[in-house]
């Protein structure tokens, strides 16, 4: 839980100028006409004529320099003080623009007259701050392109001189950077109170961009590696190479921010192409380290645009980085290539990211980590994305996002790609307007999300009035008109600017800051504001989305509010500005000099969870995965099978009253025994047994009696996706407790099962009074996802006979992840529940030691992905409800009902191994999840049948595959990937909700029930990851683990303060009592065990 509490007694003098006094209403952000979010200003009305028109020749074009197509930025504030926002518009090739507001939407080109002209070299961004402190708003304009002119890339400073007009004074100030810079960012990284510089800038050996060197990487040049400039008062220094900060990338934008929430200033960098981000963490003394793999799990690959502001209202800001992953099917199909599985783990060994194409939310944990969100929001797929900007477009207390989007030229088109590689082979001549003719090129609409306040956010383009189809880049908003609300302006490439003005009618208040004498803007200035809601956050920094930069003036919308109750500004040195009971709808001026030094409880990460090193308790284990490429057997498969993780199990196993455990391993690592010592430390056993069995891949494992001489013995269940049929290593074992711990090996107890498994259950299911046992199987070796077989046993006098085949369906019902026993009818026997990939949850009844699958009404169409079940009688009504662990809503898939998720299996190319083909609807066609490259890659016969990019982005499956292959294919569907909650309401009747977002961050591998805020009502408890996705599946590294808080009745409320936060690759989870008290262990692949308890 997050907390922010105030303990300030005084009311700051503030001065204040009221724009409107009467409160508005929300009826869904629209008027009374039904009037939509935005209008387009045209051309005609606003008098703006300014165009962004890109000339290619020889000299300069997107082969020789393919950031030509990257647009340039707009700068909005104002310029003369006059209370109206205005904009100043870069052109690429020049001249740049700026425009007076005249007020109601009219604008006036001071160009000229202000002496702002920019005609020389190659312009990228810009932003407008206060230089020299002077109370009046300066231009600095970034440069690039001229890749044989240094005059002419160096960056310009405009110099407001109170009267109108600028002077171009960069040299003085000793920012005329030569560099190829995309924008400038103000930041104060020092803490002196004054503001410096930090330049995002970019390569120009393109040739490279596809190659990792360390001979290359390690040839800094200044030119193009990002800049530090330290502010001295009169003039900036560079402190670069002081600051750690020199680099070599291909950099397209950069946000600033507390990224650790320590108080200090750092700095996130977006790149494109191979190299990846940046997150440069200030050390407080004058240096940074990228700290990049250390705090996010995963990110953009082609970086562009970036925003970071508080989507959330938890008090902490959170980061949206964009790439160019396209939402429609053909143009994915159409303009992505395929990413090389070898390549990629390539670029990971060596210690860059895992990174994806897909735009990236990461959610702020408060802890200095961040989750990444993208696609359970919403947020994931915008095309060819530039500028994104977080802000309350509808005024109703969240933050909402746009997005510019398209490029000129797709030149990513990979039949145009293919195309040229043809012409360049033959050696033909071509002009340069020919090569660009071939190049398909389509004008897209921005894209524009409205906060759902949940995580989750819903496009509305149409709705809010934005389908306008342009190649935009640079964007910013500011309040035009003076009205409350945001307006956007955005910069596009050879076309009219697009000009929106918003309507919204809901409450707001609005805030200009005038600052300390040597930060006049008040930059890095927190704002937190206060209504019966809720408490909204925003920290002034004014350079934001992509070249471009924003409105000082801080706009929080407040919906349908007619009170705050607070406003609290918290200014960077610390000293505190507080206003209370104020009214919406005005502006207010909240002046530095009447702030006052006080101490205030700020948002700090708050947590419950007490992390157990576990060297402290002697136990030293660790997961270690055995290597196998998965993708050399089955190309397409969603994820890897062979890292599908073990277990832990617990059981006092020698009878002294203390819990032990037992963990598995992968093959080729030994699993291991620990006995708990009456102080709470453990001591490894039978460690020369584990070893002799280290060549078992130990997928999960039970304790139980077998013999009923009443001690723990020990079942473990074998597997292996990369084992041969029949092979003797998928043969599960039987280990025969001595009563003191331990443990030997049986050999005829069991019968041959070489199969793969992964769940094991014991309950007397026969009601004999001894202890049988069910396996679930799970996939066969080779072969996803076809299942592997499943196994009832029957305990006869501690033999086990194979009595499957007296349970009709049972065998290869599909691929079991977890099974459990209940008696979910109350009948006091005990039935059979399973839940598995590709499968529907399913409950077998027992009728006097026989199973048979019932009907579950009301969970038709619930095939999904699950992994885990927990079983209890969550809404105390005497019957027992269950909680099952799905894959969650962070993914790509997002199957439903009416649009299920498809899986086909067939050797397609007849070449003796299972091929898999994966396929969604899509505008009422089913078509493939994979592209052409790899498609054709797993079936070559693809090749010649299908010629084009462009005619496989137009194909359906039967169009690919062909009809009959498809139809006598192996087939499976998945209708629900949410993790839910099952209430049983009797008689074979269930009803069934999703858990909440929280806990659909990632897939949950494990659950338990609990009362863990002991006030007496069961809870939940989740954990789990899948870090082997293929690598155009973003990994599933985001849900650190949850508990959701219940109420005895089947609600649940997720609660921060007892997140398990697991940041790994965590597979199982287990309560265990150490010296009396609750404590939990959770195993991970590749890991030391998590310890923790409350």
């Amino acid at each position: 839980m997050r907390y922010f509490l105030y303990n300030l007694c005084f009311l700051l003098s503030i001065t204040a100028c009221t724009n409107s006094s009467s409160s508005k209403k929300d009826t869904n952000h629209s008027n009374n006409n039904n009037q939509k979010l935005f209008t387009k200003i045209k051309k005609e009305e606003s008098n703006i004529t300014f165009k962004n028109i890109i000339r290619e020749t020889l000299d300069i074009n997107f082969l020789n320099y393919p950031n030509l197509y990257m647009g340039a930025g707009v700068a909005v504030g104002d310029i003369n003080n006059d209370g109206l926002e205005d904009v100043y518009f870069i052109s690429n090739f020049g001249p740049n623009k700026l425009y007076k507001n005249t007020g109601n939407f009219e604008f006036k080109d001071i160009t000229v007259f202000s002496k702002t002209e920019d005609y020389k070299g190659f312009s990228t961004g810009v932003t407008m701050l206060d230089i020299n402190n002077d109370g009046w708003l300066d231009i600095y304009v970034s440069k690039a392109g001229s890749m044989y002119n240094e005059n002419a890339r160096r960056n310009l400073l405009f110099v407001n001189q109170k009267d109108g007009t600028f002077k171009e004074d960069a040299k003085k100030w000793g920012v005329d950077d030569p560099g190829y810079t995309t924008q400038v960012y103000s930041l104060d990284y020092d803490k002196d109170g004054d503001l410096d510089l930090y330049l995002v800038n970019h390569r120009y050996d393109f040739k490279n961009n596809n190659r990792i060197s360390a001979a290359i990487q390690n040839n800094i040049e200044e030119i193009t590696s990002d800049q530090l400039y330290r502010n001295e008062g009169s003039h900036f220094i560079k402190v670069t190479g002081d600051a750690g900060l020199y680099n070599k990338a291909w950099g397209l934008a950069g946000a600033v921010g507390d990224f650790n929430n320590d108080g200090w200033d750092d700095v996130y960098v977006s790149n494109d192409y191979l190299e990846p981000d940046a997150m440069y963490i200030n050390q407080k003394d004058g240096t940074f380290k990228n700290e990049a793999l250390k705090r996010v799990n995963h990110i953009s690959f082609n970086s562009m645009g970036s925003d970071y502001a508080d989507l959330n209202n938890d008090g902490f800001p959170d980061l949206l980085t964009l790439d160019m992953a396209p939402e429609s099917h053909e143009r994915s199909k159409e303009n992505m290539a395929s990413m090389s599985t070898s390549n990629f783990m390539a670029m990971v060994d060596i210690g860059y990211h895992h990174a994806y194409m897909s735009n990236m939310l990461q959610v702020n944990q408060s802890n200095g980590k961040f989750k990444e969100t993208g696609l359970l929001s919403g947020l994931a797929k915008t095309d060819w994305s530039w500028a994104p900007l977080i802000a309350d477009f509808d005024n109703d207390g969240h933050k909402d996002v746009f997005i510019s989007n398209g490029v000129v030229k797709d030149y990513t088109n990979q039949d145009f790609r293919n195309e040229l590689r043809e012409i360049n082979k033959k050696g033909t001549a071509m002009q340069l307007k020919d090569v660009l003719d071939m190049i398909p090129a389509q004008k897209l609409n921005n894209y524009v999300f409205k906060n759902n306040g949940d995580l989750t956010f819903t496009k509305v383009i149409k709705e809010w009035g934005l389908e306008d189809p342009s190649f935009s880049n640079g964007a910013a908003y500011a309040d035009f008109d003076n009205d409350g609300d945001l307006d956007i302006i955005v910069n596009n490439v050879n076309d009219n600017i697009g000009l929106y003005k918003n309507n919204s009618i809901n409450n707001y208040i609005q805030l200009k800051l005038i600052g300390p004498e040597n930060n006049t803007l008040g930059i890095g200035t927190s704002i937190y504001v206060k209504t019966n809601n809720e408490t909204q956050f925003q920290k002034l920094y004014l350079t934001r989305g992509y070249e471009s930069s924003v409105s000082n003036i801080i706009n929080f919308g407040l919906g349908t509010q007619t009170q705050i109750n607070e406003i609290l500004i918290k200014w960077p040195d610390l000293k505190i500005s507080k206003l209370e009971n104020i009214k919406p709808n005005q502006i207010l001026k909240i002046d530095y000099k009447f702030s006052k030094k006080e101490s205030i409880n700020s948002y700090t990460y708050f947590t419950k969870n007490k992390k157990i090193l576990a060297s402290d308790l002697n136990i030293n284990f660790k997961h270690q995965e055995n290597d196998f490429n998965d993708y050399a057997l089955q190309l397409l498969i969603p994820q890897k099978q062979s890292t599908k993780g073990t277990a832990i199990s617990i059981a006092d196993v020698n009878g002294d009253g203390l819990e032990d455990f037992f963990v598995g391993n992968a093959s080729g690592a030994e699993a291991a025994l620990y006995l708990q010592n009456k102080n709470g430390s453990f001591t490894l056993k039978n460690k020369s047994l584990w070893k002799n069995e280290a060549k078992f891949e130990d997928a999960n494992s039970i304790f139980f009696d077998v013999d009923q001489d009443g001690d723990k013995d020990l079942y473990v269940v074998s597997a292996g996706y990369d084992l041969p049929k029949n092979s003797s290593l998928l043969q599960d074992r039987l280990y025969i407790n001595n009563g003191n711990g331990k443990f030997s090996k049986s050999t005829n107890l069991l019968p041959t099962m070489k199969s793969s498994g992964k769940s094991v259950i014991s309950g007397d299911y026969d009601g004999d009074g001894d202890l049988d046992l069910f396996i679930g199987g799970n996939v066969l070796p080779g072969n996803y996802p076809l299942p592997s077989k499943s196994y009832l046993l029957k305990n006869e006098n501690g033999k086990f006979l194979d009595v499957t085949n007296s349970c009709p369906n049972l065998s290869n019902i599909g691929m079991i992840s977890e099974a459990i026993f209940t008696d979910y009818d109350n009948d006091n026997d005990l039935d059979l529940m399973i839940v598995g990939e590709w499968m529907k949850p399913t409950i077998f009844n027992n009728n006097q030691g026989v199973f048979n699958e019932i009907n579950m009404n009301g969970l038709e169409n619930t095939e999904g992905w699950w992994f885990s079940i927990n079983a209890a009688d969550y809404d105390g009504d005497g019957d027992t409800d269950y909680v099952l662990g799905n894959l969650g809503k962070n993914n790509k898939f997002h199957p439903s009902k009416e649009k299920p998720l498809f899986i086909y299996a067939k050797d397609f190319d007849n070449n003796g191994s299972l091929d898999v083909a994966m396929s969604k609807i899509n505008h009422g066609k089913l078509v493939p999840v994979r592209g052409k490259e790899c498609s054709s890659e797993q079936n070559p016969f693809l090749l010649d049948k299908i010629q084009t990019y462009k005619e496989f982005a137009s194909f359906d499956m039967n169009e690919i595959y062909g009809e009959e292959n498809l139809q006598d294919a192996f087939q499976l569907k998945s209708h629900i990937f949410e993790s839910i909650y099952i209430e049983n309401l009797g008689e074979g009747n269930f009803s069934l909700k999703h858990l909440p977002n929280e806990a659909q961050t990632g897939p949950t591998m494990s659950l338990i029930s609990g009362d863990f805020n002991e006030d007496n009502k069961l809870d939940i408890m989740g954990v789990g990851a899948i870090y082997d996705a293929e690598v155009e599946t973003i990994r599933y590294d985001s849900n650190y683990g949850y508990v959701l808080l219940g109420d005895n009745e089947g609600n649940f409320v997720y609660s921060k303060e007892y997140e398990p936060f697991i940041d790994s690759d965590s597979k199982d989870l287990e309560k265990i009592i150490i010296n009396g008290k609750n404590y939990y262990l959770v195993v991970s692949n590749n890991d030391l065990l998590s310890i923790f308890n409350y």
